[in-house]
Protein backbone atom coordinates (compact mmCIF):
# COMPACT_ATOMS: atom_id res chain seq x y z
CA UNK A 1 0.00 0.00 0.00
CA UNK A 2 1.61 3.35 -0.82
CA UNK A 3 2.33 5.32 2.60
CA UNK A 4 0.57 8.48 2.70
CA UNK A 5 -2.47 6.21 1.85
CA UNK A 6 -1.82 3.92 4.66
CA UNK A 7 -0.94 7.12 7.22
CA UNK A 8 -4.49 8.94 5.88
CA UNK A 9 -6.43 5.56 6.84
CA UNK A 10 -4.59 5.32 10.09
CA UNK A 11 -4.09 8.62 11.37
CA UNK A 12 -7.16 9.70 9.65
CA UNK A 13 -5.84 12.65 8.03
CA UNK A 14 -5.99 14.02 4.80
CA UNK A 15 -3.20 12.77 2.18
CA UNK A 16 -1.66 16.59 1.74
CA UNK A 17 -2.01 16.50 5.18
CA UNK A 18 -0.18 13.27 5.41
CA UNK A 19 2.32 14.03 2.66
CA UNK A 20 3.38 17.15 4.88
CA UNK A 21 4.58 14.32 7.68
CA UNK A 22 6.48 12.11 5.23
CA UNK A 23 8.26 15.55 3.53
CA UNK A 24 9.64 16.41 7.08
CA UNK A 25 10.80 12.89 8.06
CA UNK A 26 8.36 12.48 10.81
CA UNK A 27 7.54 8.67 9.36
CA UNK A 28 10.16 5.69 9.52
CA UNK A 29 9.40 2.24 8.41
CA UNK A 30 11.84 -0.51 9.81
CA UNK A 31 13.92 1.89 11.58
CA UNK A 32 14.26 4.47 8.66
CA UNK A 33 12.62 7.70 7.64
CA UNK A 34 11.04 7.42 4.32
CA UNK A 35 9.94 10.59 2.26
CA UNK A 36 8.52 9.55 -0.68
CA UNK A 37 5.02 9.26 -0.25
CA UNK A 38 4.43 6.52 -3.04
CA UNK A 39 6.62 4.47 -0.72
CA UNK A 40 4.84 0.85 -1.12
CA UNK A 41 4.51 -0.41 2.48
CA UNK A 42 3.78 -4.32 3.70
CA UNK A 43 1.18 -3.96 5.82
CA UNK A 44 1.89 -7.09 7.23
CA UNK A 45 5.84 -7.20 7.85
CA UNK A 46 6.66 -3.45 7.75
CA UNK A 47 7.02 -1.36 10.79
CA UNK A 48 5.70 2.07 10.69
CA UNK A 49 6.47 4.47 13.48
CA UNK A 50 5.06 8.00 13.77
CA UNK A 51 5.44 10.41 16.52
CA UNK A 52 7.41 7.15 18.39
CA UNK A 53 4.20 5.34 17.96
CA UNK A 54 3.55 2.32 15.48
CA UNK A 55 1.31 2.44 13.39
CA UNK A 56 -1.03 -0.73 12.83
CA UNK A 57 -3.51 -0.72 9.31
CA UNK A 58 -7.12 -2.24 9.65
CA UNK A 59 -9.10 -3.23 6.64
CA UNK A 60 -12.38 -3.38 8.73
CA UNK A 61 -13.56 -1.42 11.94
CA UNK A 62 -16.43 -2.91 14.33
CA UNK A 63 -17.88 -0.67 16.70
CA UNK A 64 -20.91 -1.43 19.37
CA UNK A 65 -22.70 1.53 20.98
CA UNK A 66 -25.08 1.88 23.53
CA UNK A 67 -27.33 4.14 21.00
CA UNK A 68 -28.80 7.22 23.07
CA UNK A 69 -32.33 8.66 21.36
CA UNK A 70 -32.69 11.43 19.22
CA UNK A 71 -30.27 10.06 16.24
CA UNK A 72 -31.31 7.99 13.35
CA UNK A 73 -29.29 5.03 11.54
CA UNK A 74 -28.24 6.79 8.67
CA UNK A 75 -24.61 8.45 7.08
CA UNK A 76 -26.55 11.66 5.95
CA UNK A 77 -29.52 13.27 7.37
CA UNK A 78 -31.01 16.62 6.63
CA UNK A 79 -33.13 16.80 9.64
CA UNK A 80 -31.77 14.90 12.93
CA UNK A 81 -28.35 14.25 13.68
CA UNK A 82 -27.05 11.08 12.91
CA UNK A 83 -25.57 8.19 14.64
CA UNK A 84 -22.43 7.85 12.45
CA UNK A 85 -21.60 11.48 12.98
CA UNK A 86 -21.60 10.53 16.69
CA UNK A 87 -18.26 9.82 16.70
CA UNK A 88 -15.32 11.26 14.92
CA UNK A 89 -14.01 7.47 14.55
CA UNK A 90 -17.03 6.31 12.88
CA UNK A 91 -16.53 8.86 10.45
CA UNK A 92 -13.16 8.60 10.11
CA UNK A 93 -13.22 4.80 9.19
CA UNK A 94 -16.45 5.48 7.02
CA UNK A 95 -18.43 3.06 9.14
CA UNK A 96 -22.31 2.54 8.89
CA UNK A 97 -25.02 1.08 11.29
CA UNK A 98 -25.79 -3.15 10.87
CA UNK A 99 -29.40 -2.39 10.37
CA UNK A 100 -31.42 0.47 11.99
CA UNK A 101 -32.97 1.38 15.57
CA UNK A 102 -35.73 4.28 15.57
CA UNK A 103 -34.79 7.66 16.41
CA UNK A 104 -36.06 7.41 19.90
CA UNK A 105 -34.89 3.61 20.34
CA UNK A 106 -31.58 3.17 22.98
CA UNK A 107 -29.43 0.37 22.83
CA UNK A 108 -27.47 -2.13 21.12
CA UNK A 109 -26.06 -1.10 17.29
CA UNK A 110 -23.04 -2.41 15.66
CA UNK A 111 -20.82 -0.50 13.47
CA UNK A 112 -18.90 -1.73 10.82
CA UNK A 113 -17.19 -0.90 7.41
CA UNK A 114 -17.42 -4.57 6.80
CA UNK A 115 -20.53 -4.76 3.72
CA UNK A 116 -20.28 -8.22 3.15
CA UNK A 117 -20.92 -9.22 7.13
CA UNK A 118 -23.37 -6.27 7.31
CA UNK A 119 -25.59 -8.40 4.51
CA UNK A 120 -24.85 -11.72 6.86
CA UNK A 121 -25.90 -10.37 9.72
CA UNK A 122 -28.93 -8.30 8.78
CA UNK A 123 -30.90 -11.53 6.75
CA UNK A 124 -33.52 -12.97 8.40
CA UNK A 125 -32.15 -16.32 6.77
CA UNK A 126 -29.26 -16.30 9.22
CA UNK A 127 -31.56 -16.50 12.31
CA UNK A 128 -29.02 -13.56 14.31
CA UNK A 129 -31.51 -12.69 17.33
CA UNK A 130 -32.05 -8.88 18.30
CA UNK A 131 -33.29 -8.75 22.25
CA UNK A 132 -35.60 -5.69 23.05
CA UNK A 133 -36.89 -4.48 26.17
CA UNK A 134 -40.39 -3.05 25.38
CA UNK A 135 -42.49 -0.66 27.40
CA UNK A 136 -45.96 -0.05 26.48
CA UNK A 137 -49.19 2.08 27.94
CA UNK A 138 -51.14 -0.41 29.22
CA UNK A 139 -50.29 -3.59 30.94
CA UNK A 140 -49.61 -6.46 28.40
CA UNK A 141 -52.02 -9.39 28.55
CA UNK A 142 -50.59 -12.93 28.39
CA UNK A 143 -52.46 -14.53 25.61
CA UNK A 144 -49.61 -12.08 23.35
CA UNK A 145 -47.01 -14.96 24.12
CA UNK A 146 -49.27 -17.22 21.94
CA UNK A 147 -49.24 -14.88 19.31
CA UNK A 148 -45.68 -13.48 19.13
CA UNK A 149 -44.93 -17.30 18.95
CA UNK A 150 -47.03 -17.98 15.96
CA UNK A 151 -46.15 -14.77 14.04
CA UNK A 152 -48.18 -11.74 13.46
CA UNK A 153 -49.95 -10.15 10.47
CA UNK A 154 -48.90 -6.33 10.64
CA UNK A 155 -50.49 -5.61 6.99
CA UNK A 156 -52.41 -7.13 4.38
CA UNK A 157 -48.80 -8.53 2.40
CA UNK A 158 -46.61 -8.89 5.78
CA UNK A 159 -46.68 -11.26 8.77
CA UNK A 160 -43.71 -11.63 11.03
CA UNK A 161 -41.25 -14.35 11.90
CA UNK A 162 -42.14 -16.58 14.79
CA UNK A 163 -40.84 -14.40 18.03
CA UNK A 164 -39.99 -14.85 21.95
CA UNK A 165 -41.93 -12.80 24.39
CA UNK A 166 -41.52 -12.80 27.99
CA UNK A 167 -43.26 -10.42 30.43
CA UNK A 168 -41.07 -9.56 32.20
CA UNK A 169 -43.49 -7.05 34.21
CA UNK A 170 -47.45 -5.59 34.04
CA UNK A 171 -46.02 -3.05 31.17
CA UNK A 172 -42.72 -4.73 30.17
CA UNK A 173 -42.42 -7.18 28.22
CA UNK A 174 -38.67 -8.80 26.13
CA UNK A 175 -39.20 -9.47 22.81
CA UNK A 176 -36.63 -11.52 20.86
CA UNK A 177 -36.70 -11.50 16.61
CA UNK A 178 -34.68 -12.66 14.09
CA UNK A 179 -35.95 -9.63 11.50
CA UNK A 180 -35.66 -5.94 12.07
CA UNK A 181 -38.72 -4.69 9.59
CA UNK A 182 -39.06 -1.03 9.72
CA UNK A 183 -40.41 -0.10 13.12
CA UNK A 184 -41.08 -4.02 13.64
CA UNK A 185 -41.27 -4.44 17.11
CA UNK A 186 -43.91 -0.81 17.92
CA UNK A 187 -45.79 -2.65 15.16
CA UNK A 188 -46.72 -6.27 16.34
CA UNK A 189 -47.95 -4.44 19.73
CA UNK A 190 -49.64 -1.87 18.10
CA UNK A 191 -51.51 -4.64 16.24
CA UNK A 192 -53.23 -5.48 19.99
CA UNK A 193 -53.98 -2.53 20.66
CA UNK A 194 -50.78 -1.58 22.92
CA UNK A 195 -48.84 1.42 22.01
CA UNK A 196 -44.93 0.64 22.88
CA UNK A 197 -43.61 4.24 25.07
CA UNK A 198 -40.20 3.19 25.37
CA UNK A 199 -37.90 0.48 23.52
CA UNK A 200 -34.37 -0.46 23.74
CA UNK A 201 -32.58 -3.56 22.72
CA UNK A 202 -30.68 -5.43 25.11
CA UNK A 203 -28.77 -7.36 22.23
CA UNK A 204 -27.57 -7.88 19.25
CA UNK A 205 -26.30 -11.41 18.17
CA UNK A 206 -23.91 -12.15 21.25
CA UNK A 207 -23.28 -8.46 21.80
CA UNK A 208 -24.88 -7.08 24.91
CA UNK A 209 -24.42 -3.24 26.47
CA UNK A 210 -24.83 -3.52 29.60
CA UNK A 211 -21.41 -2.24 30.45
CA UNK A 212 -22.08 0.83 28.03
CA UNK A 213 -24.08 3.50 29.49
CA UNK A 214 -26.49 5.24 27.12
CA UNK A 215 -23.97 7.20 24.07
CA UNK A 216 -20.85 4.99 25.34
CA UNK A 217 -19.13 2.80 22.91
CA UNK A 218 -16.21 0.62 22.49
CA UNK A 219 -14.65 -1.05 19.66
CA UNK A 220 -14.98 -5.39 19.53
CA UNK A 221 -12.63 -7.41 20.78
CA UNK A 222 -10.67 -9.78 18.47
CA UNK A 223 -12.54 -12.41 19.87
CA UNK A 224 -16.30 -10.64 19.56
CA UNK A 225 -15.23 -9.80 15.61
CA UNK A 226 -13.96 -14.03 15.26
CA UNK A 227 -17.42 -15.05 16.89
CA UNK A 228 -19.94 -12.57 14.41
CA UNK A 229 -17.48 -13.39 10.90
CA UNK A 230 -18.25 -16.97 12.11
CA UNK A 231 -21.71 -17.53 13.16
Amino acid sequence: MRLDRFLSKTLGESRSTVKKYIRNKKVTINGVAVTSESFQEDTNSDEVVFNREVLHYEEFHYYLINKPAGYVCANEDNVHPTIVSFAPEFMMHNLHTVGRLDKDTTGALLLTNNGKLTHRLISPKKGVEKIYLATTDVPIPNELVAHFACGIKITDHFKTLPATLEIVSLNVGRVTVVEGKFHQIKRMFQAFDLQVVNLHREQFAMLRVDDLAVGEYRKLSPEEVNLLIKD
